[in-house]
């Protein structure tokens, strides 16, 4: 009998919050299978990129998704590309021939090999066409709860809804919407279609993380029914006999920190130090910000005079963190956070950030410029919490109760997922087979892993610092941070 898998991800999971006392079954899943306590994500730190990430195998310089929101005028004119929103990303794609990814996307892979593939999401509608983006060319289902009446194939909805009952609505935290999730693949995925891969998607606890807090109650409750949804999967695989049962990988596609202070509003700052802002620097603005707390700049022509004067003006800022061009003259390099691509701000960047703990003891805070409440939490940049995911998975070809000494990543997961099934490993991805996890090679040494420190000096006092681990020809980002001394 072939292999299937399943891919649950937890949004924005902080390991360090996985406990016996909030997950206990995501820690009895652990323990009978591989655990991966040092993956990391890939930057920015964003859902969509690192979803991008995971059905590819590869980073933003490879896959072109560089940024939850990024300029590619031929995509979406006169504004910037917002990944987010389902309706923009469905006519960008068609904009740009179908070309919206640059390498291809697991549905493509599982197509071309006569398998079926299937995706449930409760995050962002964006993010659930991302995650297959191709449902419609290829068919295979897909089910967004913010926007189910982008559901494929057509029919499929109303078989859902007969199934399962309405959607609920949306609330933070968003339990009822994990236990709908859940019930969908249950009752109706699993029985039906039988996907050869199925991508569940939990928009917790990146919802209460955000908009409540990290820690607060209604987080941890949030985080409680999470893993009690999880534990049915589990139940329901426990009573299939053993050669029936899925390989079950879980993930989490970014950590999150605490907001701190009050919202910096970068725009009129920018303004302020003597730039013009626009939406797009199409317009002949000198900059567009398409950040949070993390993210690019993209500056008018990509002029290297203009792209000078703005580092300069940004190593002043008390509020401004690592700095990323395309040289690294007076920054850090793209190449360092694998963003050398045609879409790529002229200068990536990522707000202060540090490691003190917020009001419920959680460690981590960065400023901002976001619409979440104060005491709410965001993620995209490098502090060490937000590159720092999720990751471990169980199976028949998986080992038991092994916890890996070795960085791996999210581009990790699809190489993997491929194995499972049988299907050699395009020579494109960059990612690797997670091998040390795996029975069939328990014996092997571990591969050779090295770390590297990377650091400039812009204006007086100004330093930047990134740390990379090299994992044989595989990289990984670890973290980064600026200081003034």
């Amino acid at each position: 009998m072939k292999s299937r898998v399943l891919i649950v991800s937890f949004d924005a999971l902080r390991p360090d919050m996985v406990t016996p006392d909030l997950m206990p079954n995501l820690c009895k899943f652990v323990a009978k299978g591989a655990h991966f306590p040092e993956a990391r994500s890939t930057f920015p730190t964003e859902t969509r990129v690192n979803q991008t990430a995971m059905i590819t195998g590869c980073y933003p310089e490879r896959h072109g998704i560089v940024g939850n929101r990024f300029q590619d005028a031929d995509a979406s004119p006169g504004k910037l590309f917002n990944t987010g929103d389902e309706t923009q990303l469905a006519e960008g794609d068609k904009r740009l021939g179908g070309k919206l990814v640059d390498v291809p996307v697991l549905g493509e892979i599982l197509d071309a090999n006569g398998l079926s593939y299937a995706v449930i999401s409760a995050g962002t509608p964006g993010g659930t066409r991302m995650l297959n983006h191709k449902a419609e060319s290829l068919g295979g289902f897909r089910l967004s709860l913010h926007r189910p009446d982008a559901t494929q194939p057509a029919g499929a909805l109303d078989k859902v809804l007969e199934t399962c009952g309405p959607i609920p609505p949306h609330s933070v935290p968003s339990l009822d919407w994990i236990r709908y999730a859940t019930d969908v693949y249950l009752d109706y995925v699993e029985p039906n279609l039988t996907p050869d891969v199925m991508v569940l998607w939990y928009c917790e606890p990146d919802n209460s993380y955000h908009r409540i807090g990290l820690g607060t109650p209604e987080n941890l409750e949030a985080l409680r029914t999470v893993d009690r949804e999880f534990g049915r999967i589990l139940a329901r695989e426990a009573a299939k006999p053993p050669e029936e049962r899925l390989h079950i990988v879980t993930m989490s596609d970014h950590g999150m920190v605490t907001l701190l202070g009050g919202k910096l509003d970068l725009a009129a700052k920018f303004r302020e130090g003597g730039f013009t802002v626009g939406e797009t620097t199409e317009d002949g603005s000198d900059v567009a910000l398409a950040l949070s707390s993390a993210g690019g700049i993209y500056v008018r022509d990509s002029d290297p005079a203009l792209i000078q004067r703005v580092l300069t003006w940004l190593q002043n800022q008390n509020w401004c963190g690592p700095l990323f061009t395309r040289t690294g003259d007076g920054a850090l390099q793209h190449d360092h956070i694998r963003a050398v691509h045609r879409r790529a701000a002229d200068i990536g960047i990522v707000l202060k950030a540090d490691d003190g703990p917020n009001g419920h003891g959680i460690e981590g805070g960065t400023v901002h410029d976001c619409g979440y409440p104060e005491g709410g939490g965001m993620h995209g940049g490098l502090h060490e919490r937000e590159v720092r995911c999720w990751l471990a998975m169980q199976g028949t070809s998986v080992r038991n109760g092994y916890a890996s000494p070795v960085t791996a990543g999210v581009v990790d997961i699809l190489p993997t997922v491929l194995h499972f099934l049988g299907i050699d490993a395009p020579e494109h991805i960059q990612g690797r087979l997670l091998r040390e996890g795996l029975e069939a090679f328990a014996a092997e040494a571990l591969p050779e892993c090295r770390r590297e420190r990377h650091s400039t000096e812009g204006v007086e006092g100004y330093k930047a610092h990134i740390e990379i681990d090299h994992v044989g020809e595989r990289r990984y980002l670890r973290r980064a941070w600026s200081e003034r001394v």
